[in-house]
């Protein structure tokens, strides 16, 4: 055998050794595998011997535990090992597994004196109309606190303490109708019972599942808790309980159904609702409401309403707030908030939010209806109202203003946008920033460079007294605009005098007819790669459009210029000092600095 023959064989044989394993694993308990049992007059014994033979079960008990010469009859279709026991010995025996060996044990008296002191009620839960066994099923007692949950064969047991007054057990199931048990809670004993579809009460137990916080890990809450949530569309209700950790509770394993007044929890409590105080020393888990006063440690979690105060060294969470949020790190709201939410680092609302927030890094908010101040971030997917921040704010609709240190940003905005880098859709109102950007403009956006897709976007070619061939565009709206500007003398194109500007223009007027355009720039003066700290011309130029074509218009105007260069520039003799065709004023300041003034005009093409 080849080293490839040897790798497929031990990769068959752990593959083999895989498969049987999770076979073994996922085979049936002896007591819930299935015999068909139809006999007549016969003795138990003869009866054993026959689910032996079909279950692969060896029954073992001392001749007293049963009475060998009792002769039945039995009919049992596709039943369970354990429910032929029952059925033949159940108020006789009792049994326990061990490995293929079902021993059976005589009940003697001091075993019935300890069954006295509870009633345990076992049995199967079937589908009324397919027969199919129920899985996932809740038995309950409201009175004491009890629950158990049928397992996947369907089978279920649960153990009530022994009192003078009968309590009765429901049955609840997502899908089917409540049911109560027909026979004798007070007395132990085994039951086979059909349950009644109803999809109306399908569609309501699951309503109830997304209210709460059912994807919870299983270190907090076990499936036990969970599913009793979903099944039980009752609530049960007490004054006070209490909790070490969810396990450990005074509403037991039906805690996500129970609604209490006051709920005190050592370090993690889970319960259906809070009507006035709850305290937990880690976290607080409400699947519903909350309501006056929430504390805890760590975190607070409400799936529903949370009425007044939330207070959490870290965490606050409720699907609505009707109060106030206070904590150390994070605010979660995930839908509506009223009032105002405290964040040491984020508050969060999904849905409509009214009032404040105040966080000390970010705020998120789907819609705001009132105030969001962050030390660093706010996001709001609609906001009324006033956005203040140290970096960025950011709204999908704005009524208001919204200030920030660096960025705002927005989809509509009506009002004001003030801080460096300013974005929104729509601008009904003004953007103040360095750098403005928006889609549509029915307002002004003030900047350093303002970009409107659908505003005002102009290229020029022109020629004016001092460079014959320059080149300008303008972008943002009309009554506000950025101009970016250069310009050269080709007389000298190895080392050729160019310059660069920036400036701010307005116009108004008749596109159709005649544009009137106002603007301030300031052109930086080089010679090839040299430049000066102080070489520059500051223009006020007004001038005249008139268009000829469709998207070209004719440009003529005047130019009101300021130049100011450094005396001591090796190109100032001979460049800089000759670039003004004359000087209505030339005066030297004393400082090395040149100043002279004179009127000029342009004439050019104007596109788009």
């Amino acid at each position: 055998m080849n080293r490839y023959q040897k790798v497929v064989a031990v990769v068959i044989i752990l593959w083999i050794g895989v498969g049987l394993g999770f076979a073994q694993h996922k085979s049936t308990p002896l007591l819930e595998k299935e015999v068909t049992i139809s006999v007549t007059n016969e003795t138990i014994p003869f009866i054993l011997n026959e689910v032996s033979a079909q279950s692969g079960a060896v029954f073992s008990y001392s001749p007293e535990a049963i009475n060998s010469s009792k002769r039945v009859s039995l009919t049992e279709k596709s039943k369970s090992v354990r429910h032929i026991i029952n059925i033949l010995l159940g108020d006789e025996v009792t049994y326990n597994v061990k490995g293929k060996y079902i021993i059976l044990k005589k009940i003697d008296a001091s075993s019935q004196q300890k069954a006295a002191q509870k009633v345990v009620v076992e049995g199967y839960l079937y589908d009324s109309q397919t027969g199919k066994k129920i899985t996932q099923a809740s038995v309950y007692s409201k009175e004491q606190k009890v629950a158990a949950i049928s397992d996947d064969f369907g089978y279920f047991k649960i153990a009530i303490p022994a009192t003078d007054t009968i309590a009765p057990l429901t049955v609840s199931k997502i899908g089917y109708s409540d049911t109560l048990l027909t026979s004798n809670p007070a007395v132990s004993s085994y039951v086979n019972l059909e349950l009644n579809s109803n999809n109306e009460s399908q569609t309501t137990h699951n309503n109830t599942l997304y209210r709460g916080f059912e994807p919870i890990p299983n270190w907090i809450l076990n499936n036990k808790f969970l599913v009793n949530a979903r099944n039980i569309s009752d609530t049960l209700f007490n004054k006070f309980q209490f909790s070490l950790v969810p396990y450990v509770s005074t509403n037991k394993l039906l805690s996500g159904s129970t609604s209490t007044d006051y709920s005190v929890n050592a370090t993690i409590g889970y319960v259906q609702s809070v009507k006035k105080l709850e305290v937990g020393g880690i976290a607080n888990i409400v699947r519903y409401d909350a309501s006056y006063y929430q504390f805890a440690g760590i975190a607070n979690f409400v799936g529903g309403t949370s009425y007044g105060l939330q207070a959490a060294g870290m965490v606050n969470c409720t699907k609505n707030l009707q109060g106030i949020q206070s904590s150390g790190l994070v605010n979660v709201v995930t839908h509506d908030a009223t009032f105002f939410q405290m964040g040491g680092i984020g508050n969060f609302v999904a849905g409509k939010f009214t009032g404040v927030q105040l966080a000390g890094k970010i705020n998120i908010a789907q819609s705001l209806d009132g105030y969001q101040i962050a030390g660093i971030v706010n996001f709001s997917h609609k906001t009324e109202g006033l956005q203040l921040a140290g970096i960025a704010n950011q709204s999908i609709a704005m009524n208001g203003v919204q200030v920030a240190g660096i960025i705002n940003s927005t989809d509509s905005l009506k009002g004001v946008q003030l801080s460096l880098i300013n974005r929104t859709k729509h601008l009904k109102g003004y953007q103040i920033g360095l750098v403005n950007f928006a889609d549509t403009c029915e307002g002004i956006p003030f900047g350093l460079i303002s970009i409107v897709r659908k505003g005002y976007h102009k290229l020029e070619v022109f020629a004016d007294e001092t460079f014959y061939l320059n080149a300008a565009f303008r972008t943002g709206v009309k009554p506000f605009h950025t101009v970016i500007s250069t310009g050269i003398d080709p007389n000298d194109i190895n080392n050729p005098l160019w310059n660069a500007g920036f400036g701010f223009g307005s116009c108004f007027g008749n596109e159709e007819k005649v544009v009137y355009n106002i603007d301030l720039t300031s052109l930086h003066l080089f010679k090839g790669n040299y430049t000066l700290n102080h070489n520059n011309i500051y223009k006020f130029n007004f001038s005249v459009s008139k268009k000829i074509a469709r998207k070209t218009a004719i440009v003529l105007g005047l130019n009101f210029n300021i130049q100011v260069t450094e005396t001591d520039s090796k190109y100032y003799t001979n460049t800089f000092s000759k670039i003004a065709p004359y000087s209505l004023t030339n005066k030297d300041l004393g400082t090395g600095i040149n100043i002279k003034t004179w009127l000029g005009a342009r004439v050019g093409v104007r596109f788009f």
